[in-house]
C-alpha cells in the first residue's frame, strides 16, 4: 500500500495480485459505541462545519462502522515480512508482467504525459499499479471507515496516525462528495486505483484527466497522474539509477548491508570494494542484502530506490517494483 508522509505503508498487503483487497476471513464484528470511544465524538465536535461538515452526521457514520479484528489481524502480518523470494513471487511473475504489458500498451498517451510533466518513468508508475490494484481491478473489499476507525481506537501502536488519517478521511469525503458508508478500500485505509491514504489523497492526488476533479477511484488518468506526482514531490530524480545489481559479492559487503530506508554507504567506500558501479563520487547508495531461492542476492539501491520506498516502506516492495517496472520494459521496448 502506498506509504504516507508519516512512514507507514499505504497499504500492507497480503496476497496473490494486489496487495489491498485480501484479508477476507471471518472474524468478529463489533458495532461502535461513542460512549466506549469518546474520542470519534471529540472528531466530529472538532469538525463541525469544517468544509460543510456536520457533527451529528458524523457521529451516525461512527455508529455505522463496525470494528473488525480481522483488520488488526491483517496489520500484525503484512506480507513485507515474507522473505523476499516468496514476496517476489507474489508480484513479479507472468501475470502480473503480462498485465503491465497491456496497461501500458492501453494507456501509453497518458503515461508519456505523466512521464514527460513528472520525470518518473512510465514503467514505474505502471508497476505500482500493478502491484497496489492489479492494475486497477481490485481496490480493497473494506469500507475505509470500518477500517480507519478499527485502526484509531483499537490499534494503540499507530492510533495517533490513523486517528489523523480518519480525520483526513472526514475531510475528503466532504471535498470530493463521497459516500463514506460506501468507499472501499484496503484494510490499512488506502484507496482508489493506486491506494492513497486519506492524507496522500488530499496533499498529492492530480487532475489528470481535465474534469476538474482528482478522482482515484474511477479515473485511471487521475491514478497514473497522481502516482507520478507521489514520486515527483518526494524528490525523484529524472533519468538517474534505481538499482545496481552485484553479481560477484566481495567480502565486506556484509558489513556495509543496511535496514534502513535511506542510502547510506558512501560511493568510494563501494567503489572500494572492487564493485562496478557508475555515479558521483559523494553519492550514496544502500548495500540490500535479499535472501533469494539460491542464497544471498545482493543489490545497491540509488536515490531512487528509496524515493520508491517513500510510497510504502518495505525493500522488498520497492525491489519488486523496480523488476515489474524492468520486465515490463524490456517487454516493450522501453
Amino acid at each position: 500500500m502506498m506509504m504516507d508522509q508519516s512512514g507507514v505503508s499505504k497499504t500492507r498487503r497480503w496476497c496473490a495480485g494486489a496487495l489491498s483487497a485480501l484479508v477476507v476471513w471471518a472474524s468478529p464484528l463489533y458495532a461502535v459505541s461513542l460512549e466506549k470511544y469518546p474520542q470519534l465524538a471529540e472528531l466530529a465536535d472538532r469538525l463541525d462545519g469544517v468544509e460543510g461538515l456536520q457533527g451529528q452526521t458524523m457521529k451516525s457514520w461512527f455508529r455505522d462502522a463496525k470494528i473488525q479484528t480481522k483488520i488488526i489481524d491483517a496489520m500484525n502480518r503484512p506480507a513485507e515480512r515474507l522473505s523476499w523470494h516468496r514476496y517476489q513471487s507474489l508480484f513479479v511473475n507472468p501475470a502480473s508482467i503480462n498485465g503491465g504489458i497491456q496497461f501500458l500498451k492501453q494507456h501509453a498517451p497518458i503515461l508519456a504525459r505523466a512521464e514527460e510533466r513528472f520525470g518518473v518513468p512510465a514503467e514505474i508508475i505502471v508497476a505500482i499499479i500493478g502491484i497496489e490494484t492489479r492494475y486497477g481491478k481490485v481496490l480493497g473489499s473494506l469500507r475505509v471507515l470500518d477500517s480507519l476507525v478499527t485502526l484509531s481506537v483499537e490499534y494503540p501502536r499507530r492510533s495517533k496516525f490513523f486517528s489523523s488519517e480518519l480525520e483526513h478521511f472526514m475531510q475528503l469525503v466532504a471535498e470530493q462528495g463521497l459516500d463514506p458508508l460506501a468507499v472501499k478500500g484496503s484494510y490499512a485505509g488506502a484507496m482508489g486505483i493506486p491506494q492513497f491514504m486519506p492524507s496522500s489523497y488530499r496533499n498529492y492526488a492530480v487532475d489528470f484527466d481535465g474534469d476538474g476533479r482528482a478522482d482515484l477511484l474511477n479515473s485511471v488518468a487521475d491514478a497514473i497522474g497522481s502516482a507520478a506526482n507521489y514520486l515527483a514531490r518526494h524528490r525523484w530524480a529524472p533519468n538517474e539509477a534505481i538499482v545496481t545489481r552485484v553479481l560477484n559479492a566481495p567480502e565486506g559487503l556484509d558489513a556495509m548491508v543496511t535496514r534502513k530506508l535511506s542510502p547510506n554507504s558512501p560511493l568510494s567506500s563501494v567503489k572500494a570494494l572492487n564493485i562496478p558501479v557508475s555515479g558521483d563520487a559523494d553519492e550514496k547508495v544502500g548495500v540490500m542484502r535479499f535472501e533469494g531461492k539460491l542464497g544471498p542476492d545482493y543489490r545497491l539501491g540509488h536515490h531512487n530506490f528509496f524515493v520508491i520506498t517513500r510510497y510504502n516502506r518495505s525493500q522488498n516492495y520497492a525491489m519488486s517494483v523496480f523488476e515489474l517496472a524492468e520486465q515490463i520494459a524490456s517487454a516493450t521496448g522501453n
